[in-house]
């Protein structure tokens, strides 16, 4: 045979190979993971964001930090992906999974660089991963969604990191209710978090910010002269234009006297004052319409007393049937007395430079507002996310109605476990699963750090205080820089968090480990 290469790319092809290609995309991300770093825990940092238009923003939430990131790098790419398929997951942990993976790459790596084929390390990691999952369901604290005293102390470890801490009494129990009012006992609580609707209002401070009983939706009235308090309000929600119906198709009318041309406007009026008797006949007050209103019927409806709001979008109208408890209608024939909804009162009033309808005191409702309030927009706007967080962290408690303590205590404790489970395994598998273990004791070390304490002698204290299974919640407090029982001090997280930054971690980790080549095509950069 000829030893004439065999040319299969096209030229300019780029092509990197077995070690250095997994150097790269574990570089690039340890790289993303000490981006974020300094911003866990208590005491993390903050990052200044500034976007192409100049615009800053100051912020230590890891997912909005990793939202604003360029990233060249494709596995980069796709352990930020991860991380915020955890934060939609679950609403919180973004960091410590980035820093997570990270660890178990670059642990991965070291093997890897002592001549250790990636096959027995990514066996390792998937056998340590299965050990940590069944270990956090063995130890994992079960409550009921009525551990108040639980869930509040859930949403406070979750704002111990916000800027929003200083006031994390008034906002856990603030989040608690309006989570309270919308959850039911068919574990589906996270996936109606979107009923509880934030609206930004400028005010004095963040502690006037208050549960509303009720909805906001961002609309005017559609006739000035209509109230602008209504008590007692009987509510029609609706999906029908009110004006008069033209023709889908070109017609042609002659017209011969002036009294065929009153006829006819005797019957748009008269079509229109019939879509009036029916809302007057129910005693309905106030019309929501995700359609159209025109103007001349709002100036009928005004003259009645009645308010009405239009182009109402669907979320909107959806969270409005859910506070009110009406039904949506389509065909105002069929409205009956059984499609209203009811509110003690709806105001329309203005925030700031916007206009809303307010939705208050309704019986029961399934969706409510909290009317955020402060002095600036910065703080509102990271006021807001956090509380995002905060709601989805306490729902997710509800749904799954299992917690660990937080402050590194239940990543010691796996690491520990997972060590002992090494041992009972040969071969090269026993290597990573200790790395695996060494990864799990990061995010630990990583709160030490950005509290300013002495790294080795802190961990190698919390690495001796977990002598017994009763020693399984001993973590650190990065608040009082002290080492003790963190369930018992309130520092608890959701189980499901620490499974799912477990899982991802692994995942991705074993992913980014078969990549033995990088192929990237000319221009591909």
């Amino acid at each position: 045979m000829s030893n004439v290469p065999i040319i299969i790319l096209k030229e300019g092809t780029e092509e990197v190979r077995e070690r250095e290609a997994r150097k790269q995309n574990i570089t690039a991300m340890v790289a993303i993971a000490e981006t974020v770093r300094s911003t866990l825990g208590p005491k993390g940092m903050s990052k200044m964001l500034v976007d192409s238009l100049g615009d800053v923003t100051i912020t230590n939430d890891g997912a909005e930090i990793l939202n604003n990131l360029d990233i060249e790098n494709i596995a980069a790419n796709m352990m930020v992906n991860v991380a915020k398929s955890i934060d939609e997951d679950i609403g919180d942990g973004t960091t410590s999974a980035v820093i997570f993976s990270a660890a178990l790459l670059n642990n991965a790596l070291e093997l890897i660089e002592q001549s250790i084929h990636p096959k027995p390390v990514m066996h390792g990691y998937k056998l340590a991963a299965d050990k940590a999952l069944e270990i956090i369901k063995e130890i994992a604290a079960k409550i009921s969604s009525e551990d108040d005293e639980i869930l509040k102390n859930v949403a406070k470890t979750a704002m111990n990191a916000k800027d929003i801490a200083p006031l994390k009494d008034f906002f856990s129990n603030l989040a608690l209710n309006a989570i309270k009012q919308i959850a039911e006992e068919d574990g589906k609580t996270f996936a109606r978090v979107s009923n509880v609707k934030i609206v930004k209002s400028p005010g004095k401070s963040l502690k006037d910010s208050e549960l509303i009983n009720g909805v906001y939706t961002q609309k005017d009235k559609v006739n000035a002269m209509m109230p602008e308090l209504i008590k007692d309000a009987k509510i029609a929600v609706i999906r029908r234009k009110l004006d008069v119906k033209k023709t889908e198709f070109d017609a042609q009318v002659r017209i011969s006297s002036p009294s065929e041309i009153q006829k006819f406007l005797d019957q748009e009026e008269k079509i229109l004052r019939d879509y009036l008797k029916i809302f007057k006949d129910l005693g309905v007050n106030v019309i929501v319409n995700s359609s159209d209103i025109s103007d001349k019927f709002g100036g009928y409806l005004a003259k009645e007393g009645i308010a009405g709001i239009k182009n109402v979008g669907e979320s909107d109208y959806k969270s409005i049937l859910k506070a009110v408890s009406a039904n949506l209608v389509d065909d105002l024939k069929s409205l009956s007395e059984e499609d209203l909804g009811f509110a003690e009162k709806v105001h329309f009033e203005k925030l700031g430079d916007d206009e809303y309808t307010l939705f208050s005191g309704c019986k029961n409702p399934k969706s409510v507002s909290i009317l955020l309030k402060g002095g600036l927009d910065k703080i509102l706007s990271t006021a807001e996310v956090s509380l995002n967080d905060v709601l989805s962290v306490i729902a997710k408690v509800i749904d799954t109605k299992t917690v660990v303590a937080g402050g590194g205590a239940i990543y010691i404790e796996l690491a520990k476990r997972i060590r002992a489970y090494a041992n009972e395994i040969g071969g090269k598998e026993q290597l990573a699963v200790n790395a695996f273990a060494l990864a799990l004791e990061e995010i630990p070390k990583t709160l030490i750090r950005n509290a300013g304490l002495e790294e080795i002698e802190m961990l190698t204290e919390l690495r001796a205080a977990h002598k017994t299974a009763d020693d399984k919640w001993i973590g650190i407090d990065t608040i009082t820089n002290a080492i003790g029982d963190n369930f018992k001090k309130g520092i608890v997280e959701p189980a499901e968090l620490i499974n799912h930054i477990i899982k991802s971690g692994s995942e991705l980790a074993n992913l980014i480990l078969r990549v033995d080549r990088i192929i990237s095509a000319k221009g591909s950069r």
